[in-house]
């Protein structure tokens, strides 16, 4: 009873819809592995001219519900956020957990703030994130250092800038997807959602989004894998 509850709560703290943005077709999903997980996305919409959007997505360590507290720290603080550089926001946030002191527990994180056909983006040890470029029909690895929140006082992260141009996607994802292992101890692997992005580039983000998830349950046998899953899809949808 008491885990029903705190998932109920972790639910809750997941956006009820998708930012419906000029220019912008964005979705998300989560599945969890446990009745109450530690993987969290989320969105923010600016009051600025450029009408800019924070996108975030983020893996506390661990499961159950000492990884449902960290989400709902993580939630709070960024709510109370100004509208700060994202490896600033990074900071701040690190700052707070390591005040906090949840003991091991740390959060790993994605900041991106995407406006003008640009995207910032800042990482807490999170996996690569994807850049499709309709251009090229190739898809770009963005690997960005640095430790989870929590882990040292001060800690800086990396700032990073890339053109978001028509038809350009941004996927990001918590370690769950590609690390998946079906009954072989085969990882679904890094490698094999990238040639999917490729692959799918055209699709709307909602279709991608599907793609991926029938890919791993299909890999999975339609079992539940052992860590949670999160993908994040931003798809620029503007016309030249």
């Amino acid at each position: 009873k008491d885990l029903e509850e705190a998932k109920q709560i972790q639910e809750s703290m997941l956006p009820k819809s998708y930012p419906q943005i000029d220019g912008l077709s964005i979705t998300a999903g989560l599945i969890t592995s446990t009745e109450v997980g530690g993987d969290y996305y989320d969105f923010f919409e600016s009051n600025d001219k450029n009408k800019s959007i924070h996108v975030i997505c983020g893996d506390a360590t661990g499961h159950g519900t000492a990884a449902g507290m960290m989400v709902s720290i993580i939630k709070s603080a960024l709510n109370g956020l100004p509208e700060l550089p994202v490896n600033e926001i990074l900071e701040r946030l690190n700052n707070i957990v390591k005040k906090i002191n949840l003991g091991r527990l740390r959060m790993s994180l994605n900041v991106a703030k995407i406006s003008n056909n640009e995207i910032e983006i800042s990482a807490a040890a999170m996996p690569p994130t994807y850049l499709y470029k309709a251009k090229t029909k190739k898809c770009e690895e963005i690997m960005i250092e640095g430790l989870p929140l929590g882990g040292l006082k001060d800690e800086k992260f990396n700032l990073e800038k890339y053109k978001f141009k028509s038809g350009d996607i941004l996927v990001m994802l918590s370690d769950g997807l590609p690390e998946a292992a079906n009954d072989k101890n085969e990882m679904f692997d890094y490698e094999r959602i990238k040639l999917l992005i490729e692959k799918n580039g055209n699709k709307k983000p909602n279709e991608l989004k599907q793609i991926l998830f029938e890919k791993l349950n299909h890999w999975l046998n339609g079992g539940i894998p052992e860590d949670d899953v999160t993908l994040v899809v931003v798809k620029n949808s503007t016309t030249n």
